[in-house]
């Protein structure tokens, strides 16, 4: 196993110090809305030069340390579902090793392309449940606004039969297989399942973080045993990355969460085509 640790050598100061802070910026902004932003992280390491590859491990390693500062917060709340994290977080967890194992079989303009693709998901998801949000507020008032947005289930237990988990297990299967080979936890795609059981949208969001750490870390080491690896590049980007997490945890309740989310997938749309012109420049 060769374990890459070189290529921060490649960049200059200025563009390693615009890197952390613009992983600060992203770390604030996800801890406000309790999403961990990877695919905003991941493709600005790309556009910055960051071999796709060690971009993916490296971007998985921070997720993992973002999510990490809101998994324990979410605890402590009682906001996880530990039934749900193994049922969906089991079955994720062996699909993004394989993926990060084997990422490096696949050519790199196919995973540029399905960052492309699930950054574009990612946005239309965020803006839908934004604009649902604004939505259901102004028309509930707010002691009925908890049942409008579970569609009548309080989330507190979950009692998954056998389908459900055989449902949601092959569900975490697949994004994890994908996440794990271009080097997204992909929440964000996961929280339509979530919502779709019913759960409280702060429970469904703190069960989301809670898989999310261990699919991150099991990536991860599909991709550490490949040496798409770079603890240089994880401690400059990834370290301010978990500082704004931390923060944006504390500040979340100062700021209107589904606005920022809209503001978030207006982004990824706009960076999205930024992506895919790299996708096509590396094919062969």
């Amino acid at each position: 196993m060769e374990v890459i640790l070189g290529t921060t050598t490649d960049f200059p100061v200025w563009e390693l110090a615009l890197m952390a802070a613009i992983s600060l910026g992203v770390g604030l902004t996800g801890g406000i809305v309790g999403i961990a932003l990877g695919v905003i992280r991941l493709p600005m390491l790309t556009l910055f030069g960051v071999d796709p590859l060690i971009a993916a491990g490296t971007n998985l390693m921070i997720s993992v340390m973002g999510s990490t500062v809101g998994t324990l917060e979410a605890s402590f709340d009682h906001r996880v579902a530990p039934t749900v994290v193994l049922a969906m977080g089991g079955p994720a967890m062996v699909g993004a090793f394989i993926g990060g194992y084997f990422a490096n079989v696949v050519p790199i303009w196919i995973l540029l392309t399905a960052v492309t693709l699930l950054m574009g998901w990612s946005a239309l998801f965020l803006i839908a449940w934004s604009v649902r949000i604004v939505r259901i507020r102004r028309r509930y008032p707010a002691a009925r606004l908890r049942k409008a947005m579970t569609g009548g289930g309080n989330g507190d237990e979950m009692h998954l039969d056998v389908k459900q988990i055989s449902r949601e297990g092959a569900a975490g299967f697949t994004i994890g297989l994908i996440g794990g080979a271009v080097g997204l936890v992909l929440g964000v795609l996961r929280m339509p399942a979530l919502l779709a059981m019913k759960m409280d949208p702060h429970k469904a969001a703190g069960t989301n973080l809670a898989i999310t750490v261990f699919v991150g870390i099991s990536g991860f080491v599909g991709h550490l045993l490949r040496g798409s690896v770079d603890w240089h590049l994880i401690a400059i980007v990834g370290l301010p990355g978990v500082v704004g997490m931390f923060i944006g945890t504390r500040m979340a309740n100062r700021f209107d969460a589904p606005g920022l989310r809209l503001v978030v997938g207006v982004v990824l749309l706009l960076v999205a085509p930024a992506v895919l012109f790299g996708a096509f420049r590396n094919i062969n």
